[in-house]
């Protein structure tokens, strides 16, 4: 496959773009170049160009349909950060169907978000990804991109009525903790007919740079990345006020607390490891560096779970930049895809907080989920639980206290507290993409908050072949977050028996006065791999 892909780049091929199309079917992909999987593609799906009347950009997206019930199910809107970060990163590499492997063949991702939802992934603001142009530095702030993003949405729904009052959700991560709650507070305040907003989530969402800078050193110390002593300095000699501003270098940080700020930079050799996902390695394949969150990012996070291997990035790159893809995407001809812009980034202006967007918002009766990677550094689960609950922010009351929520594997996924109509979870191990690092938690969440954790608790999820087994009774019962013991009556009956029989195994062994091992470690390389 890759020897005939290869061959079509060199050969240059060449074709027109849809970029003005009228009708979906014009968007729509009849094949995907490098598809290699044996399970075939069991949903429609669609991209191009959109134009936007009030200025003529054109935003790219990519619609792929709901494997279960295309016709009924939620329509939603997937967003990346940066700011000037591809939503087609968040598709290929974290929770959209496809993966792009190291020969250029695509498999399928078995944690796609598109198992029960319409995922449509929107390249934004213009000069991301494939949307287009490059615009004045007049152009890039967080109100504006909200406004072209809701002029998007208008423009989509007149291509695709089926989704008119459909139930509508946007998602996202990162800087998308500013794009969101300014889209929403757009919608909220003016809506766009047809469209049925009826919640949002984000992940590890930058929504406060004084809060969420503050809280760096804490969590390099709580971590392990930082002596005490490190930690101790920057206590002795940096005011709580002026933390934020040195973390990123700016001006009114003190030449004192500015030297042990670089000190622990030096100490824990953040240029060699990955601050969005601090247990992961570092793909090596590349050494170019793109900016990112507040330019401090260089390198993207990585996995060891699920089917997203640490260099997806690199593979996604070069998948997108082949002429067969773009003409099978739709894109316009001469066009080039980075996973990140520049430019973009350098020209953007982003907004200190968006604290002041949520008091509208969460009166407008909408759910909303936060959730926080805990292995990511850099926007660390501790800002976002300051915002959330503490008087430096939003200072929210919990109607459902801290409590521990589980996967559909039985194994503990995190940790969660209600605020009304929000919810905010942890989810243990995992880094800045949370779908990329922890894909069976990440989708579990994500359909229990689109479903209900009733729900979701009856859907069927695949198992990792990568993992050992936890020796969980995957069918055993679990208590949901809403306290309630599925098969209880069956439950007790199975320990009754488990009792009876452990009594008379205690008894043999207990005469036998033979040790017996608890854990049957298993061998490398004999891991068992899972029925779906």
């Amino acid at each position: 496959m890759l020897r005939t892909l290869a061959s079509i780049v060199l050969g240059g091929a060449m074709w027109s773009g849809a970029a003005d199309a009228t009708t979906a079917t014009a968007h729509k992909i009849t094949s995907l170049p490098g598809y290699n999987d044996a399970k075939p593609i069991n949903f429609d799906q669609y991209a191009g160009h959109i134009a936007l009347p009030s200025n003529g950009q054109k935003m790219f997206y990519w619609l792929v349909e709901s494997e279960s019930s295309p016709s009924t199910d939620p329509l939603v809107l997937w967003l990346n950060g940066g700011p000037g970060c591809s939503s087609l990163g968040g598709f290929f590499t974290e929770l959209g169907p496809f993966v792009v492997q190291s020969d250029m063949s695509v498999k399928r991702n078995p944690y796609a978000w598109n198992r029960k939802a319409n995922m449509v992934f929107l390249d934004s603001p213009a000069g991301v990804g494939f949307s287009q142009p490059v615009l004045n530095a007049s152009d890039y702030y967080d109100d504006v991109t909200a406004a072209r993003s809701r002029e998007f949405l208008e423009r989509f729904l007149a291509l695709y009525p089926q989704y008119t009052n459909r139930d509508f959700y946007i998602t996202g991560e990162s800087y998308a903790g500013m794009y969101i709650p300014f889209l929403v507070h757009q919608l909220v305040t003016e809506p766009v007919a047809g469209l049925h907003l009826t919640g949002f989530a984000i992940g590890n969402p930058y929504t406060d740079q004084k809060i969420d800078d503050s809280s760096y050193m804490d969590y390099y110390y709580s971590h392990g990345l930082i002596s005490i002593e490190t930690y101790e300095a920057v206590q002795k000699y940096c005011k709580p006020e002026e933390r934020w501003l040195c973390q990123d270098y700016y001006p009114g940080c003190s030449d004192l607390c500015a030297a042990t700020y670089r000190e622990a930079d030096w100490s824990m050799d953040d240029g060699d490891m990955d601050l969005y996902y601090i247990y992961g390695d570092v793909c090596r394949l590349q050494s170019n560096q793109t900016q990112a969150l507040k330019y401090r990012g260089s390198i993207r996070p990585l996995t060891h779970r699920g089917v997203v291997g640490p260099c997806a990035d690199t593979f996604t790159n070069a998948y997108l930049n082949l002429p067969v893809v773009l003409e099978a995407i739709h894109v316009d001809k001469g066009q080039s895809y980075a996973d990140c812009s520049d430019p973009v980034g350098a020209m953007y202006t982003s907004s200190l907080t968006v604290l002041d967007k949520y008091p509208v918002i969460l009166n407008a009766g909408l759910k909303a989920l936060i959730y926080s990677g805990d292995a990511d550094s850099v926007v660390n689960f501790m800002g976002t639980q300051r915002w959330l609950a503490t008087d430096v922010g939003l200072n929210l009351t919990a109607t459902e206290k801290w409590s521990s929520w589980f996967g559909p594997d039985k194994q503990l996924a995190g940790y969660t507290e209600t605020y009304g109509n929000v919810t905010f979870k942890t989810v243990k191990g995992a880094g800045h993409m949370v779908p990329a690092t922890r894909p069976l938690h990440g989708l579990y969440m994500f359909e229990c908050f689109l479903y209900s954790n009733r729900a979701c608790t009856a859907f069927a999820y695949p198992k990792d072949p990568s993992e050992y087994l936890s020796g969980a009774d995957l069918t055993a019962p679990t208590k949901d977050e809403g306290g309630v013991i599925e098969g209880a009556v069956w439950w007790w009956v199975g320990i009754a028996a488990a009792v009876a029989v452990g009594i008379a195994v205690c008894v043999v062994v207990f005469k036998s006065k033979t040790k017996k091992t608890q854990y049957v470690e298993l061998t490398a390389g004999s891991k068992p791999t899972y029925s779906t």
